[in-house]
């Protein structure tokens, strides 16, 4: 097999492989409507105005009488606890603007970490409601219904939400390791086309060229060569008589 043959057979099996990994590749699309990259950004910028809302309404709002930084009183732990949350959760939506806008897969990582111990801690809450929601909690029916129905959408949406971008990262991860492929594969061509023998020297060419300026004398033929062995053996038998 020859180099030319074995280079188009490893074309031909990438780009069967390819093709295959294009078949398996998940659909880009969202609701049907937007694309996973816009369905991502979607949620980036909602999470961010939610939680720019909330931490607003929880500094402004009157109906709630808890003191500390809100009243101009010492911070408490309850307002410690509310700016964390907050920071976290708009960090990790920058985070997860930035890689959607410039397809960088890691920086999703922090948002799906951050939501899946959210929708985690939702359950927790959902199962405690369910088992002590009437017996320990104190709540009456419309209470109970009204908090496990809230708790159940909201985790369900964040759940939604955290489908759309694990799929998205996962998508760019296979679009990183399809470009890889051909890269690799063009620069093992490469090698393989580049001779690893050295170049002649100046003097070697020199030396060739007069060679071939002066070629050597070719053999004689047949007939002339008969012709010769037939002299050499008259003369050798003319010198035994003369003897």
């Amino acid at each position: 097999m020859s180099a030319e043959d074995l280079v188009a057979l490893i074309q031909g099996l990438l780009k069967s492989r390819n093709c295959q990994k294009m078949e398996v590749s998940p659909a880009d699309s969202c609701c049907f409507c937007l694309t996973l990259r816009s369905g991502t950004i979607l949620i980036g910028i909602g999470n961010c105005l939610l939680y720019l809302s909330m931490f607003t309404w929880y500094l402004t709002s009157s109906t709630i009488d808890t003191g500390g930084l809100r009243d101009g009183l010492d911070v408490t732990s309850l307002d410690i606890s509310i700016f964390t949350i907050f920071f976290v959760k708009t960090l990790v939506n920058i985070l997860l603007l930035v890689g959607a806008v410039k397809r960088i897969p890691s920086l999703t990582l922090p948002w799906l970490c951050a939501n899946a111990v959210s929708m985690m801690i939702a359950m927790v809450f959902i199962g405690i409601t369910i088992l002590f929601g009437t017996t320990k909690l104190n709540l009456n029916y419309n209470e109970y219904v009204t908090s496990l129905t809230i708790m159940g959408m909201v985790t369900g949406v964040n759940l939604f939400c955290w489908i759309v971008v694990f799929t998205f990262r996962n998508n760019l991860i296979m679009e990183a390791q399809i470009e890889r492929v051909p890269s690799a594969v063009n620069n093992q061509q490469s090698s393989m086309l580049i001779p690893n023998a050295p170049l002649p020297s100046y003097n070697e060419i020199e030396s060739y060229k007069e060679g071939k300026s002066h070629p050597e004398d070719s053999p004689p033929e047949y007939e002339e060569a008969v012709s010769i062995s037939m002299l050499s053996s008259e003369c050798s038998n003319d010198s035994a008589k003369g003897l």
